[in-house]
């Protein structure tokens, strides 16, 4: 059974780290001033805005930081201030241990953070948080509909919940059918490294949720059909499709499209799947607790979450 973690109350204290990539100054002084403004208290890891040419420091510096935290019993809850590259090097150096004989400990997070995500859920049943970050999206003009699903999601334990698009913006039945399970999933790029190791969570039964960035075409493909070979298809119970942002050419006919790649790669399977979900690199962003559960039905689409 997978463990939330308490919702984040009035006046709590945020720890802010950078495990990945740095943040532009900028950025990260607007999201940081405007979590303030929402009345809460900050802690901020010294590295936020410091490069190590892709990395925000060297490993043993974002490990520390990460590690801390955590652990630091005055901070109510984590939110990365972005993603970029990095986790997948320092994950299997996590002390895990040193969690166990603790609550779980809110983190929010996407992209790179879906491998932090993972690994928590694999190895302690933290559920995480699959949601906004500070410098990428709470600097400059935050969209009030992901901040809405933000702070409804965190700040609460709002369930079921119904898990509803923007007006206008509609799910895609590309698979028709019924299913129930755990959510596990993310940036698709970073689940395929962690399949066969012990930082992806059980899949047996569970609804994968996935999107990505900036993938090429072909490396899209190569993904899905990972995915295929390690046989994650014939375990999941549902298959749900975010955003795949600048990985499709904008003329159709220059390239497979989607729906193309899911008749190659998922075709004899029967489990449903549901696309044009609002989660990914996108302004109009969802926040999910990975693996929470969750019911998906098609006739009419409804993706409904329970936090047993």
């Amino acid at each position: 059974m997978y463990q939330f973690p308490r919702p984040l109350h009035k006046g709590a204290t945020i720890g802010v780290i950078a495990p990945s990539s740095a943040a532009h100054r900028k950025q990260a002084q607007e999201g940081l001033a405007y979590l303030e403004n929402r009345g809460y208290r900050l802690k901020t890891a010294p590295n936020l805005t410091r490069r190590k040419h892709y990395l925000a420091g060297n490993d043993k510096l974002r490990l520390h930081w990460l590690e801390h935290f955590i652990l630091d019993p005055e901070i109510d809850a984590i939110i990365c201030i972005r993603g970029g590259y990095g986790l997948l090097r320092i994950i299997d150096k996590i002390d895990y241990n040193r969690f166990t004989d603790m609550p779980p400990k809110l983190i929010v997070g996407y992209s790179d953070i879906t491998a932090l995500q993972m690994a928590l859920l694999a190895k302690l049943g933290w559920v995480g948080y699959t949601g906004p970050m500070v410098a990428s999206d709470m600097s400059g003009q935050f969209d009030p509909y992901s901040e809405e699903w933000l702070w409804k999601v965190i700040t609460n334990h709002p369930y079921p919940l119904n898990l509803q698009n923007p007006t206008g913006d509609e799910m895609v039945v590309y698979r028709p059918g019924n299913a129930e399970g755990p959510l596990v999933g993310g940036c698709l790029s970073l689940i395929t490294p962690l399949l066969g190791t012990e930082y992806m969570p059980d899949l047996k039964g569970a609804v994968l949720v996935v999107e990505d960035i900036g993938e090429k075409t072909y490396h899209l493909d190569k993904q899905l059909h990972i995915l295929r070979l390690h046989g994650v298809f014939e375990e999941i119970s549902a298959l749900i499709l975010g955003h795949f942002v600048n990985c499709f050419p904008k003329n159709s006919k220059r390239s497979f499209t989607l729906p193309e790649f899911l008749d190659d790669v998922i075709g004899d399977y029967n489990f449903p799947v549901i696309s044009n979900f609002a989660y990914g690199h996108i302004r109009k962003r969802l926040t999910l607790p990975l693996g929470a559960r969750v019911r998906v039905e098609t006739d009419p689409v409804k993706i409904e979450v329970f936090n047993i």
